[in-house]
């Protein structure tokens, strides 16, 4: 063979410092095989996020036409927060049921006192809630307990049906390798319709309505009684706002003359709705003072019967609470605590407190809102 002249290379042998490239197609070729091994471990959770995102986006086409825009915009928004919220429902589930084991594992008399100690520190903090349940109990609490409950019943018929549903509607092992693992056969449109059919086949009709009526009477009974105590609270502010404005309206040329030309003509309603904001203030702050003065001696008082009574039972004293006064001398003492201690705070809730209890705030709110729209 003829010798190698210099610079060239053997047949075969690759130059140093450089690396065989395989052709393109090669190379496109094995990206498509690791998106689709990517594709096919799919997150499961990210599957249910986008299969709520198109059923809330089809339910949106039904919704007025302004509102329609705002629902799609918002979809995977909702459907990210529904996805969330049925995976922790289990575990707040657990917790609830660990909860009411604890509970039921407790005498009687050491629920209701822990119930009044409670009431006694935080009825001036939620005064609508503690109304709320004073109306409750007048309106039916039992009942409306009774009517939860069957509820729930139903609610887990529904649960089971809808899983046994999922497992005779999941795509099998050759649909998933056709389309991954997410592959659904189903669109939003007749996924909506088959959970529909799912629901109407496992519930009870007359159940579920029965449970509905209970719980939305006594809810309107609620609603009726708590509109009459605030209405009460909003027309005496807006009186005292009245009388007020009459003595401050010889004010309003002083202040006109401070304000320009163009503006003055809002003095007179400006002066006359800030009188009346402050005295409606003035008074719901009275009524939340009056509403923390009660529940401190209404929870001090069933907080001092059930403590006497369970050290009775307990054999520690030989008397009961209807035989002594010092069920009494403890329902004044522990009021007066839980008042000191609820105007210190200034009927709010420091950060460690509105930590554990943001789910009473929360339900404040609700009621607050709920009376305010009514």
């Amino acid at each position: 063979p003829a010798p190698l002249r210099r610079g060239a290379r053997a047949p075969g042998r690759a130059r140093p410092g450089r690396v065989r490239r395989p052709p393109a197609g090669c190379a496109a070729m094995g990206k498509q095989d690791t998106k689709a091994s990517k594709g096919g471990a799919t997150d499961p959770k990210e599957a249910e996020i986008r299969k709520y995102t198109e059923v809330i986006e089809e339910l949106s086409k039904k919704a007025p036409a302004k509102v329609a825009p705002h629902v799609k915009w918002a979809a995977p928004y909702l459907a990210t927060a529904l996805v969330y919220f049925l995976i922790a429902l289990p575990y707040i589930t657990k917790a609830l049921g660990a909860l009411q084991e604890f509970v039921a594992g407790l005498p009687e008399k050491v629920i209701y006192a822990s119930l009044g100690f409670a009431v006694c520190f935080f009825g001036g903090i939620f005064p609508a809630t503690i109304a709320a349940v004073e109306a409750w109990r007048l309106c039916g609490g039992t009942e409306a307990l009774t009517c939860l409950r069957m509820l729930k019943e139903e609610w887990l018929k529904v649960q089971a049906a809808s899983r046994e549903d999922d497992a005779k509607a999941s795509p099998s092992s050759k649909d998933k390798g056709k389309g991954g693992a997410d592959a659904n056969p189903f669109d939003a449109q007749e996924l909506i319709a088959r959970k529909a059919q799912v629901v109407l086949r496992s519930v009870e009709p007359e159940t579920i309505s029965h449970g509905v009526v209970g719980l939305y009477t006594g809810w309107i009974g609620v609603l009726a009684i708590l509109k009459i105590k605030f209405a009460k609270t909003v027309t005496l502010g807006e009186r005292i706002g009245e009388e007020i404005y009459r003595y401050v309206a010889r004010f309003e040329p002083a202040i006109a003359a401070s304000v320009p030309e163009e503006y003055r003509k809002w003095v007179p309603v400006g002066v006359r709705w800030a009188c009346k904001l402050s005295a409606v203030s003035v008074a719901w702050w009275i009524s939340r003072a009056i509403s923390a003065v009660h529940s401190a001696i209404r929870g001090g008082l069933v907080f001092g019967r059930y403590l006497v009574d369970f050290l009775h039972e307990r054999k520690i004293i030989n008397f009961q609470s209807d035989q002594a006064y010092l069920d009494e001398a403890i329902a004044f003492g522990v009021a007066a605590a839980g008042l000191l201690f609820q105007y210190s705070l200034g009927f709010g809730l420091p950060f460690p407190l509105s930590l554990f209890l943001w789910p009473v705030q929360l339900l404040e709110a609700f009621i607050v809102w709920s009376v305010a729209a009514v």
